[in-house]
Order: structure tokens, then sequence, then C-alpha cells
């Protein structure tokens, strides 16, 4: 690890613990919060720690919990572990994840579901949806090294961290401030010929702040600041930072459901490759819903113009969308729905942006208290702007990339679960040398107390 990369690291790290250092009591929200914030499952109140008593139960999580110890155990068959058209190989693949996180005050649920995906602007996916509490106070940290091994390629054994962060305040008159961060020492397979895996660092900050100034009217403010760095050279080129600004405006039709304007904007600068350069702007209008505990989402439809600084790539514009769903249909069955449409940043460097599209559903079904199973399912479509080279081919150059699996789980104790899974991958491109086809059967055990 360089020295920058060591410095982003402890600064990363210190900015979270300082999230994490504040120890309020929890309070209820004071007058003037509103109840229609943007969707997300209503934090439960956890149980305070009577004064006075030892450490016990009520620490390690099973009474509500400030600490929670966990410890994911995974082995997983592949029969093409690189995704080359060609040549596959297999693998037995085994990942042992311990990891703990700390809830102030104490809570059961692990607060933050987020992810970062190194080609997406500003780091996530789809926007961030508002953590909603009924405390003053609430701050979460977690941390969890992965220890990788390959039973017969084991150069590329490896151990991998993550850690994220997150402080909510909810002050008087209406207003509300969420911090988030993320990072994450990460590994990725290369798909192509090199058959390499790429370690990379990434790291998202976000601050949120919320106004309500009556019980009709919400404004928000986000600003995000997102940095990509890659361990080998030959990645320097995909090396960027992001810093992302986002408004919006609600307006509450009904005591569960808003519409919004939203207007974002994002400047992305490469370290190296500084002729990707560009900023974006996107201009939304949308809708929230949390009708009952039955139905909750987002939905948006926009805009987006991609302007780059270089005269050699021609700027890009047009639709953009977006979709968050949970629905529940009985009590034993419910479903989820992810969809997006927008620009994200290449990963090649013959290509200058890409155009995505993606759909991503689960569905859960419970059979008893202890069994049940799941089934997702995820397409996406990557449109390569810029001519694409490969050998003697010259062309566009456009992905389709599917995989569904199913998976059965027990829970035969509150704090141990079991997973039996299988998924298929396949992509078709226009450059038969990018397809694939992808086969995984996986075990894991996870103990969360």
């Amino acid at each position: 690890m360089t020295g920058e990369k060591l410095v982003r690291w402890t600064a990363a790290l210190f900015c979270m613990l300082l999230v994490c250092a504040s120890h309020a009591p929890a309070q209820e929200v004071p007058g003037g919060q509103s109840g229609s914030g943007d969707v997300q499952a209503e934090i439960p109140s956890g149980q305070e720690a009577p004064e006075g008593r030892e450490i016990g139960a009520e620490v390690f999580g099973r009474e509500g919990g400030y600490i929670h110890p966990f410890l994911f155990l995974e082995g997983k068959y592949t029969d093409n572990l690189y995704y080359t058209h060609t040549d596959e190989e297999d693998d037995f693949i085994t990942s042992v994840a311990p990891g703990f996180w700390i809830a102030v005050p104490g809570n059961r649920e692990k607060l933050l579901e987020a992810r970062t995906t190194p080609t997406s602007v500003s780091g996530l996916q789809v926007s961030r949806m508002k953590p909603q509490s009924n405390r003053r106070m609430q701050a979460y940290f977690l941390y969890s090294p992965e220890v990788v091994y390959y039973s017969d390629n084991s150069e590329h054994d490896h151990i991998s961290h993550r850690a994220e962060a997150m402080f909510q305040y909810n002050f008087d008159m209406g207003l509300s401030v969420d911090v988030m961060d993320l990072f994450n020492d990460q590994y990725q397979i290369n798909n192509n010929a090199t058959r390499r895996l790429d370690e990379y660092y990434d790291n998202l900050a976000n601050i949120m702040l919320t106004y309500d100034p009556s019980d009709k009217f919400r404004f928000r403010l986000d600003y995000s600041n997102y940095w990509l760095d890659y361990d080998e050279n030959v990645n320097d080129f995909r090396d960027r930072t992001d810093n992302s600004v986002s408004l919006y405006a609600f307006y509450q039709l009904q005591p569960k459901t808003s519409v919004f304007a939203e207007y974002a904007f994002a400047d992305i600068r490469y370290d190296t490759n500084d002729l990707f350069d560009s900023e974006e702007f996107r201009y939304y209008v949308g809708l929230d819903w949390d009708v009952t505990a039955k139905s909750r989402g987002r939905v948006k439809l926009g805009y987006m113009e991609k302007d780059f600084d270089s005269d050699r790539f021609s700027d890009e514009s047009g639709f953009s969308a977006e979709l968050q769903a949970q629905h529940t249909f009985t009590p034993k069955r419910s479903a989820t729905l992810t969809a997006y449409h927008r620009y994200t940043e290449s990963s090649v460097v013959e290509s200058y942006a890409v155009l995505t599209t993606g759909v991503d559903f689960s569905l859960m079904q419970r059979f008893t208290d202890k069994w049940s199973a799941t089934v997702n399912a995820l397409w996406y479509r990557d449109e390569f702007e810029g001519d694409y080279t490969v050998g003697d081919e010259i062309g566009e150059r456009e992905d389709d990339t599917f995989r569904i699996g199913p998976a059965l789980i027990y829970e035969p104790r509150d704090w141990l679960q079991a997973d039996l899974g299988y998924y298929y991958s396949n992509r078709d491109s226009d450059f038969e040398r990018f397809d694939f086809e992808n086969n995984t059967l996986y075990f894991s055990v996870e103990i969360a107390l």
C-alpha cells in the first residue's frame, strides 16, 4: 500500500470513528419533524442498558444491544472463474468474514444497507433513501475483513476490508442531518485474456440535510464525495474522484405519499486519464410512497446531460429513470424491484462512457418459521459509446448480461442462518470475445449476535 493510499485509508477510518463517537441519550423526535420522509424501514426502538448493570446480553445484542459480532462462512464452486468465452477454468472458493457492528443507542437491526459500484457516478447504483428514526440521535459503525482462498488458483488468495458508518441527528424545528461513509478494499476478477485479480480502494462520504418547514413541504440537500483508486498501474486510467450535489423539493399529497422534483450535478475528475473528465446534469420529477407496511418505494423520471471537457468526445444526453420498490403480498411472501437507466463510467479505455439500463428483481417465500426460499433475477445492458476495437474488428459494442438463481434458507435460531443456492450467468456481446456463461453453486453460514 503506497503512502497516499495509507493516508486515505486512515482518514476514512478516522472519519467513521468520529461519526460514531457521540453518545447522546435516545429521545423522541422533536416537534416539527414530519413523518413523511424518504422511504425506508423505520429504525426500531432499541433498549438502553440500565444504569449500574454489568456488561451482559444487552451489550451483545439479545436485548437490543450496542455491539453485534458476526461471522460469515461461504464455500462456492464456479465453472468459469474468469468469465471467459473460451478456455473456461473452474475453481472452488472459500470465504471467511468475521466482523462486528456497533449501534448507539442500542439496536438489533443493522442500520445501513448500501454497496458502492466503481462504475456508478458517485459510487451508488440508485439514489440513497433517507433513514427514518423516532430518535433524536442514532449512530452506527461496521467493520469486516474477508479472507478468500482459491483451491486451484492460490495466487489470487487475498484479504478484503469493508467499513461503514452512519450518524443521524434530528434537531428542533424540522431540521435533520445524516452522515454516511463507506470504505472498501476489494478485489475483482478481470474478465479478459489477462485473467487478473484487480485490487481497488474506494470511499463514499455522503451528507444529507433535510428541512421540514411544514406538514406538506420538505426540502433536502445531498453532497457526496467518491474516490476510486486501483492498485495496478494498468488500471490507472480508471482512478477518479466524483463530487456530487443533489437538491430535492417534496410536496406531501397523502400522509404516506409525496411528489418531488430533483436537480443533481456531478463533477467527475480522473487522476491521469483527463480525457474522460466530465460534468453530469440530471433533472427529475418523482413519487415516494409508503402505503402501510405492504408497499413502499420511489420512482423518478427525467432528463440527463453528460458534458465532456475534451472536444474529442461528443456530449451525451437523453432520458433517465429510476425505480426502487418493495411489496409484501402476504406475511410469508414479498418482493423487491430495482430498475435504472443512466450513464455510468467506462471500465475499458476504448470507450469514454456507457449507457446502462438495468433491472433487478427478488422474490422471497417463507414456508415455516425456519425455512424460506428466494429467487433473484437481474438483467442489464451496457451500450459503450464510441467505436470499439478488438483485433481487426471495429464497431459499436453492446453487452446484455443476465443472471438468475434460487436459494434455500434455513434459520434454526435467531442468530444462525444457512443458505444453499445456485445462479446462472450469461453475457451476450456484439464482440464474441466478451460472451460468457457461468454456473455457480454456493453454501454459506452466518452467525450474527
